[in-house]
């Protein structure tokens, strides 16, 4: 490990020790926060792609599988207010068919994976994403929406939302051309509205609808098409808890805690010339990533890993 990685690690280890919990809202049990690193030497280039295929929440899948999951909409039907007739049901997979070849035709080097979804539904409730490169030699990754449950106030984990949205500017005209049939047949298949209670006063609303990404690399498309299913939030970092009232009501030894958020913000903002947030979301479970990048390429922080609880 470089000196310089080793060192900040060795500091935040020292700051948040006595504080290893980190509770996010509605999860009583608490969650975990410790020290993060990505090493450039053993990891590669960090980005969104290379650290979910090494924590496993991407998988390579037959795109044939995808297509069907899609088309059957198995997630969606984990909802109790998913009410499709048959004739609504065909209609959509039939579109989905008419995607499928859009897909299949027009991109090269296709590849689809499985995405993780939650600790809350059965491993077998798989969900895919399929991603290739067009003529162009630029990137288009579809997938669709995914559910959340935990809102994370600004008061408790300030950041600035950074939306990577499509740039027709950098695309090619037969990405352009891809880009605006999958317009024309998201549009189509729509959004479907469901709202219910997941059980125990537990309330939902959630729209499913097929999202995509494109851009001139595979891991950036594929980041636009899980940021847009709501999986994947990227923001620039400010700080933990504006202020000590937003600390746990429960919390004991408000000031040494807030000092302690307080001195682990300065640090951060000290070591780091921009400080970034990843949240990654898989409906009860979230997973949070601050941190930002050292002088020799490595990536540096904290790791945030936290359960909401239903508890009716």
């Amino acid at each position: 490990m470089q000196p310089k990685t080793e060192q900040i690690l060795a500091t935040l280890q020292v700051i948040i020790e006595p504080q290893s919990g980190f509770t996010l809202p509605g999860h009583e049990a608490g969650g975990d926060i410790s020290p993060f690193v990505w090493e450039l030497s053993q990891n590669g280039e960090f980005n969104i792609l290379n650290l979910s295929l090494e924590k496993g929440w991407l998988k390579l899948t037959d795109i044939d599988a995808t297509i069907k999951n899609w088309q059957t909409m198995d997630y969606a039907s984990n909802f109790n207010s998913f009410s499709l007739n048959s004739i609504e049901k065909t209609a959509w997979a039939n579109k989905i068919e008419i995607l499928s070849q859009l897909l299949i035709q027009n991109l090269q080097d296709l590849q689809s994976f499985n995405v993780k979804t939650s600790s809350y539904f059965p491993e077998n409730n798989l969900v895919g994403l399929i991603v290739g490169k067009t003529t162009d030699g630029n990137w288009i990754a579809v997938f669709h929406t995914l559910y959340k449950e935990t809102k994370i106030p600004q008061e408790e984990l300030s950041r600035s939302p950074m939306i990577h949205h499509i740039s027709p500017q950098a695309l090619g005209d037969n990405t352009l051309n891809i880009v605006s049939q999958l317009q024309a047949i998201t549009s189509e298949l729509g959004t479907i509205h469901l709202a219910g209670d997941i059980g125990g006063g537990y309330y939902y609303n959630y729209d499913y609808q097929i999202v995509y990404g494109a851009a001139e690399t595979k891991e950036a498309a594929m980041a636009q098409a899980l940021q847009a299913s709501e999986m994947l939030e990227i923001g620039i970092f400010h700080k933990f808890f504006s202020e000590k009232e937003y600390l746990p009501r429960w919390a004991n030894n408000l000031e040494a805690k807030y000092a302690k958020y307080d001195k682990l913000n300065k640090f951060l903002h000290h070591t780091f010339a921009e400080v970034m947030m990843y949240r990654f979301s898989f409906w009860t479970q979230e997973n949070i990533y601050i941190i930002g990048e050292t002088s020799g390429g490595d990536w540096a922080g904290l790791y945030i890993e936290s359960e909401f609880v239903y508890n009716p």
